[in-house]
């Protein structure tokens, strides 16, 4: 669009102020001004944009890109003229002044999801025990050392469940970010966990839990085991697929395999009404921390998990497939003795040694597995288990397919971030805990000052909006058409 000196979309008069393309003037004004000024600019940056697109030519991503970048600009610099009134208010407030003296005023930048503020604040030292703080700071819950807001912490570690520390920081807000302060946000939360909200122990007949590991590499080397316990209700079908019943997933990072199993039993006891349950099955591939439960869970019974119980078979038949048939027969007919039997003449042909230790490998086993083998045939409640497909899903896919290493520390943090996630967690609902330096309840708006500060702004805002020049010249331009539905619409 051609700018001239007389087009009222490049000069704005408010009262007896005029702002300049390129300028803002949300530091000259009162509070009043600047709602309308951060008003007017908006729209004129927004006819500008469209006037390029009919010029020039514009596809849909850059459009997005520009308008994104003037939106976050005018919420940065409504939110610095609202703090800074709040502390306008605050300072001028009579209960303030029996309690607090003014020491001086101070700049603070924040980082928010919005891009940076910066806004002045005002200093106080209390009158009853000298200590010092900025009263608009701790009304907002701002604290003393923060230079990234909660909203923006959140973001990154939402991103960060999901994707790369490095990714995660690019999207969380306009300015640059670094991994560390990723994981900074990650430390700050801490170790996670959905509470679930118990008004009644359930009554069930049957539970499950299924359980595996992960390996994942270490930056100093090696690799660590995250292990996954998850306990549900059984399948439904659910849109056409089938699903687990009220699961919930539980992540341990360095913990013993006792410890494990007593904390699933604690939540099953808090859960569930003991007495009602008839068998918990406890499925996985036979490693012995998970048999482990079997110990520790009551009315519990192993079930050996059918992707590895079918991954041993086929390593066994490689090179006699004929016998895979066999093998699968005696294991749904629950056939211990015909098994070994097929076993040890799959043996006998098998010429390479290389692959007759693989069968020695498979038939140890399945038949030292062969109680959670044999229950398949016997017990018409087993279902089998997915843990394979629950690791990768859970864990893997964030876990162990990168190829960078993770601290034991980030690993931790972030598989029990992962389940938390899984399970239907919020961030924005947990304790962050303490801020440091704020002083709870040290101001607080009365009701009688919410009220008159509303009613002073309205009236304000609405005269400013009669005095605008552009809508007294009786020129129809685009910002005359906007201003003149706020005015008559009532907007502001």
């Amino acid at each position: 669009m051609k700018k001239t000196r007389d087009n009222p979309c490049d000069k704005i008069e408010i009262g007896n102020k005029t702002s300049q393309e390129g300028v803002s003037l949300v530091k000259k004004y009162i509070f009043e001004d600047i709602i309308l000024q951060n008003a007017l600019n908006f729209t004129r940056e927004v006819i500008e944009i469209f006037g390029d697109l009919l010029n020039e030519g514009m596809d849909i991503t850059r459009l997005v890109a520009r308008i994104k970048e003037i939106t976050d600009k005018l919420g940065s610099e409504v939110i610095e003229a609202i703090i800074e009134e709040l502390d306008r208010i605050i300072k001028e407030d009579k209960r303030r002044k029996e309690k607090w003296i003014v020491e001086r005023k101070d700049k603070k930048r924040l980082t928010t999801i919005l891009g940076d503020i910066e806004y002045e604040r005002t200093y106080y030292k209390s009158r009853q025990d000298g200590r010092y703080t900025y009263l608009v700071d701790d009304a907002l819950e701002i604290g003393r050392h923060d230079r990234i807001e909660k909203g923006v912490k959140i973001k990154l570690v939402e991103n960060a469940i999901e994707e790369s520390y490095e990714r995660s920081s690019k999207k969380a807000c306009p300015e640059e970010l670094s991994k560390q302060t990723v994981l900074n946000a990650i430390r700050e939360i801490g170790e996670v966990e959905v509470k679930r909200e118990i008004k009644e122990k359930k009554e069930v007949r049957v539970l499950y839990i299924e359980a595996d590991e992960d390996h994942v590499p270490l930056q100093e080397g090696g690799d660590e085991t995250p292990r996954l316990v998850y306990i549900h209700e059984g399948r439904e079908e659910r849109n056409g697929r089938n699903v687990l019943k009220n699961v919930y997933y539980k992540a341990y990072v360095g913990e013993k395999a006792e410890d494990i199993w007593i904390d699933v039993a604690n939540y099953i006891e808090e859960n569930y009404k003991e007495e009602k349950i008839e068998k918990i099955y406890i499925a996985g591939d036979g490693a012995p921390w998970i048999k482990e439960g079997l110990e520790w869970i009551v009315k519990s019974r192993f079930v050996l998990d059918r992707y590895h119980l079918n991954k041993y078979v086929l390593k066994a038949t490689s090179k006699e497939p004929k016998y895979r048939d066999k093998i699968w027969r005696a294991i749904n007919e629950g056939d211990k003795e015909e098994l070994k039997k097929v076993f040890n003449e799959l043996i006998k042909v098998t010429k390479e040694e290389r692959e007759k230790e693989k069968v020695k490998e498979a038939k140890r086993y399945i038949l030292n597995n062969w109680e959670g083998v044999e229950i398949y045939s016997k017990d018409k409640d087993v279902i089998g288990c997915s843990a394979e497909g629950h690791i990768s899903h859970v864990f893997s896919s964030r876990l162990s397919r990168n190829p960078l290493g993770w601290s034991r520390e980030g690993l931790k943090l972030m598989a029990k971030l992962r389940v938390f996630s899984k399970n239907g967690g919020d961030l924005r609902e947990i304790e962050w805990g303490k801020k440091e330096n704020i002083n709870e309840g040290s101001y607080k708006l009365t009701k009688k000052q919410i009220k008159e500060a509303v009613r002073r702004v309205k009236t304000s805002t609405n005269e400013k909006i009669n005095n605008i020049t552009v809508l007294n010249i009786g020129k129809v331009t685009p910002i005359y058409k906007v201003l003149r539905a706020i005015k008559y619409a009532q907007v502001i």
